[in-house]
């Protein structure tokens, strides 16, 4: 049955895919469009936004030490912002760019372009725009809040982001095939033909070397399995004590297709992008969007269920979505 739902995916000009859940692993299809070499467990993915759940749970250890507190103002990082607020897309903090058109430009001039930002002239660039709101008074998903958790993380410690994620999460836990920003052993990724951020190019257009900036809010790079021994890890209560789980799933209304509730950098998932709902309830975790790469890392409340599929092409049609949707929810649901 399993077969099925991965051919499907398949069928619909997804690359490759592998799929990590409690009790199996799998994998179909290529790391390589062009080479034709086979995909494996071991192949590395840009995982997105899924970075912002490895923050959010190394800045609630911080909390948990008495560094930080959930609900005062952070200071000059973000004037008049609490850090609940920064970890919940509350704050009304915009994007460092003004939208994806100007984004992506530099790219369509150039493929080979490599973004010179920093993260501190990132946060510059967020504070130059207008508040999307009031602190408190709204949600908006905003790359620049995890700017902003990342560099106050540095602030707080003394550590660059990278050293304290590898000190507090990534060594612990033993996940060797992840880090921030380091992009070797990739699968190279792609974009279907006819895509709109490349709308010339002919045929499966590979844009693993497109690297776009995120640091803190998307640049992580792992395996789907090391992304489901996070998950284990996080929501079984190996990286924060019971009061701070209990702060990470406390959730507010995230009125887009991703979820239906953003907690303290998790989302809660009761249909994948709104074309598959879950038959059995919701699940908590996060979806990566990254050039040429697609992560769905979900799990139960306790942990004790989980699944994580990657493929190696960023997903833009309700189509493909549906597939990937009936692959989740067979895995996830059982």
């Amino acid at each position: 049955m399993l077969d099925d739902h991965l051919d499907a995916v398949l069928r619909l000009g997804v690359p490759g895919v592998v799929v990590v859940a409690t009790g199996s692993e799998c994998v179909a299809g290529v790391a390589d469009a062009r080479a034709g070499t086979p995909l494996t467990l071991d192949h590395r993915f840009l995982v997105g936004s899924v970075t912002k759940t490895f923050v959010a749970a190394l800045v609630l250890q911080l909390v948990g030490e008495g560094a930080l507190a959930l609900d005062e103002e952070v200071g000059p990082i973000a004037e008049g912002v609490t850090l609940r607020q920064l970890l919940n897309h509350t704050s009304g903090l915009p994007e460092y760019y003004d939208d994806f058109d100007s984004l992506i430009a530099p790219y369509r001039a150039d493929r080979a372009h490599k973004p010179n930002l920093t993260p501190r002239a990132a946060l510059e660039l967020v504070h130059a725009k207008p508040r999307l709101f009031p602190p408190g008074e709204g949600w908006a998903y905003s790359g620049g809040n995890y700017l902003a958790l990342g560099l106050l993380v540095e602030e707080t410690t003394g550590a660059t982001l990278d050293e304290e994620l590898r000190r507090r999460i990534i060594e612990p836990l033993g996940l060797e095939a992840t880090s921030l920003r380091d992009r070797t052993g990739l699968a190279r990724g792609y974009l279907q033909p006819g895509n709109p951020v490349f709308p010339d190019a002919e045929g499966l257009d590979d844009v693993t070397d497109v690297e776009l900036f995120g640091w803190g809010s998307g640049e992580m790079v792992s395996t789907a399995r090391d992304v489901a021994r996070f998950l284990q890890a996080l929501l079984g209560g190996e990286l924060l004590a019971p009061e701070l789980l209990a702060e990470l799933l406390a959730t507010v209304p995230s009125d887009w297709e991703e979820s239906d509730g953003y907690g303290l950098g998790i989302e809660r998932v009761s249909s994948l992008m709104g074309q598959s709902p879950s038959p059995c309830g919701p699940a908590w975790g996060h979806l990566g969007f990254a050039m040429g790469h697609t992560t769905i890392a979900l799990a139960s409340e306790p942990g004790d269920r989980r699944v994580v599929v990657c493929v190696n092409n960023l997903v833009m049609d309700d189509e493909t979505w549906q597939a990937l949707g009936s692959l989740v929810w067979a895995c996830y649901c059982g």
